[in-house]
């Protein structure tokens, strides 16, 4: 069964568009109606909206060893919390030009230090439609843990990236959904890899 939302994009009228601050992300001001399910226009409605590019998230995991390779590092925007350090997915932002799989390998090797055999696609999702404008796909991709030194850490200076490596069990890291990870694509990865790690055994073969 395939599920498509009643409406598309053009039963949305955008009546102003208006950027109000650039730096790392942009904030932008929309001023809209859309079609309602009773087939009346809404009023005009304002909305801010933070834009960023669209991301891609890897699950690291070596077939052969049955291992995953997850990062930790700090998160400025969660700082508040017990620890603004969390444990995450290797991740990046798509820039101009690039495929999704060329950010999967370059984030790879970044912030990890690993180069990626083969990439099986996951799924995408919106992680906070709201207010947010952004899609994250998620990938699983294969890697050699016997060239992992978990000692080592890794980012780049230019993007004041410190990151930790954790290599642990498949089986260890499903077990971390008991615990209280914080990331949602790390989650959501994880969850994904708990239910389809033997489809995706059979695909790597």
């Amino acid at each position: 069964m395939s599920f498509k939302p009643t409406y598309t994009k053009n039963d949305v009228e955008i009546l102003n568009d208006e950027c109000v601050y650039k730096g790392f992300f942009e904030f932008r001001k929309l001023t809209l109606k859309h079609k309602k399910y009773n087939g009346e226009w809404s009023q005009p409605m304002v909305r801010e909206m933070m834009v960023r590019s669209d991301a891609v998230c890897v699950l690291l995991f070596d077939p052969v060893a049955d291992k995953v390779l997850l990062i930790e590092q700090f998160r400025p925007a969660v700082y508040q919390k017990d620890s603004p350090w969390l444990i995450e997915l290797v991740a990046g932002m798509v820039e101009k030009g690039e495929s999704d799989e060329d950010v999967a390998r370059r984030e790879a090797l970044e912030e990890a230090g690993v180069t990626i055999k083969r990439l099986e696609y996951m799924f995408k999702f919106v992680p906070s439609p709201s207010g947010l404008v952004e899609y994250i796909r998620m990938y699983a991709g294969e890697f050699d843990a016997s060239k992992v030194n978990p000692d080592e850490t890794h980012g780049l200076d230019s993007e004041h990236e410190d990151i930790k490596l954790h290599l642990m069990s498949a089986g260890e890291a499903i077990a971390l959904l008991d615990d209280d990870i914080e990331n949602a694509s790390t989650i959501m990865g994880l969850q994904w890899f708990a239910l389809n790690k033997q489809r995706l055994l059979d695909c790597w073969k």
